[in-house]
Formats: C-alpha cells, structure tokens, sequence
C-alpha cells in the first residue's frame, strides 16, 4: 500500500509541477486571438486554459485539471515556430508537437527528438478561412477545423487532423 501512496504522490507531483504537461502557444502577433482561441480550447477538451508568463514569443495556455497530458500545441507563422522550436526543442518537456504553421516540411529537422505533426504536407501553405461561419472569432485552417471536428481522445484527434512527419 505505501507503494501505491508513493506513485499517486510522485505522479501528483509531475503532473501539477509542469513535467508532464499539455500546452498550447499562441504567438504573441496573434494576441487579439486569444479569448476566442480560449474558447476553441474549451470546446475540444471542455476544460478551461488560462494563459501563463510569455515564453519566447509566444503566450502558453495551460489546462485547468488534469487531461491528455504530453503535448504542445503551437501556432503562429513559420519563422516564428521555427524560431521557438529552434531555440528551445531541447527543453521542451512533451513528447508530441502539433503545429499550425505554414511550411511544414522546414520541421522535419526535429523528428529525430521529437513526435511532430503538421497540417497538409502536400500543400505549402496553411490556408486559413474566416472563422465567422464556422462559428470562431479568428482565422482557422483546415486542420484545426479537422481537429474541432473529430471525435476521440486527444492523440486520435491529432492524428485525424494533422500529418506526422516521418
């Protein structure tokens, strides 16, 4: 029994500690954005995000609570993604990376540290559509589109929606 204490404290203690973990970063050029990508959150996960102390340009959002943890999201145009994943891939605690971003084949150079999946690897863009009639108060590409859509837990969700690079 004390065992099983001395996970459940240790696995705590991970979790709420920031080791294992589910981010979502928002650049900074996109701040206007941030309520209404808020409440994107809150309707995927049905959890609430609240936004935390800037990190490279761009804004984090973490869960309130406990769901799918090891995963980053992040969104923001190409050279500053890259510029993020450059400079901090090797501090980057999650195991998965789930970019929105234009270009997806430039991150090919962190497959060998890291799981990552990007929008449509046939296009080099990422197209964005007015979010109006979709129900989003800001610009939103397919894959996200995709990924509000699909159904499951959150890694089958991505992988719905967005390509592994290999």
């Amino acid at each position: 029994m004390h065992l099983l204490q001395l996970r459940r404290h240790v696995l705590f203690w991970f979790l709420f500690m920031g080791f294992l973990t589910m981010r979502y970063l928002l650049h900074e050029t996109q701040r206007h954005e941030l309520h209404a990508r808020q409440q994107y959150l809150f309707d995927v996960f049905r959890m609430y995000f609240l936004p935390g102390k800037p990190e490279g340009g761009f804004i984090p959002l973490k869960p309130i609570g406990i769901l799918d943890q090891d995963k980053l999201f992040i969104t923001g145009h190409t050279d500053h993604v890259f510029g993020y994943l450059e400079n901090n891939i090797d501090c980057v605690p999650e195991s998965i990376i789930v970019i929105t971003s234009c270009l997806g084949l430039v991150f090919r150079r962190y497959i060998k540290k890291k799981n990552i999946f990007v929008p449509d690897l046939e296009q080099l863009f990422c197209r964005l559509h007015d979010g109006q009639p979709y129900g989003f108060s800001f610009k939103i590409s397919d894959a996200e589109l995709d990924f509000y859509n699909a159904q499951g837990a959150a890694l089958e969700r991505i992988q719905a929606a967005y390509k592994r690079l290999i």
